[in-house]
């Protein structure tokens, strides 16, 4: 827990500085790959949370990794968190930053389980409608789930919306169960 606040002040400075100097976009797409690449490596992910190496060390790989790849105050940013032996943080602050841009833009991330493949246009609606409900702008992804007959489960967070098959289904037969079916 306290990880999660030093990385969250960590977030709000930065977040404050990238405003002020208009880079906000530059350094969410910097971190969207950085958060990529550590996640398509376990040994880098394992070397940045490790103690046994030093944060020198740490600082020395991060720099041939990303000078010259990133913006200048990303790549400062990472030094800054070497220097103050906080680089197990980075993967942290970098999710942290995407999802404090995408609160202060008003975009919720949404995952979409469906029965199976659906076409962009289904999908396009199913977002439109879900934007509607929430009065926000969605950001979704995309997963099958077989044990689905058809439509779809929405999650936002502790949020479910239910609007599969099953679910109108047991909708039904509750309205029948008491009687309050009308043709």
């Amino acid at each position: 827990m306290a990880s999660k606040k030093v990385a969250r002040r960590y977030t709000l400075a930065l977040f404050e500085l990238t405003e002020e100097l208009k880079l906000t976009d530059k350094v969410a797409k910097d971190f969207s790959d950085l958060i990529k690449t550590i996640n398509s490596s376990k040994e880098l992910k394992l070397f940045l949370k490790t103690p046994i190496i030093n944060s020198h060390r740490k600082g020395e790989v991060l720099e041939k990794m990303f000078k010259g790849k990133v913006q200048e105050l990303t790549f400062k940013f990472i030094n800054i968190l070497t220097r103050k032996e906080r680089e197990n943080l980075l993967y942290e602050i970098a999710e942290d930053f995407l999802n404090l841009v995408d609160e202060k833009r008003g975009i919720v991330k949404v995952k979409i389980n469906t029965a199976g493949k659906i076409l962009d246009k289904d999908k396009k609606a199913i977002e439109n409608k879900l934007s509607i409900y929430m009065g926000k702008t969605i950001k979704a992804s995309y997963d099958i789930d077989k044990t689905l007959i058809g439509g779809f489960v929405a999650q936002v967070s502790d949020i479910v919306i239910d609007a599969s098959i099953e679910r109108q289904l047991q909708l039904l037969r509750e309205q029948f169960i008491k009687g309050s079916f009308n043709n």
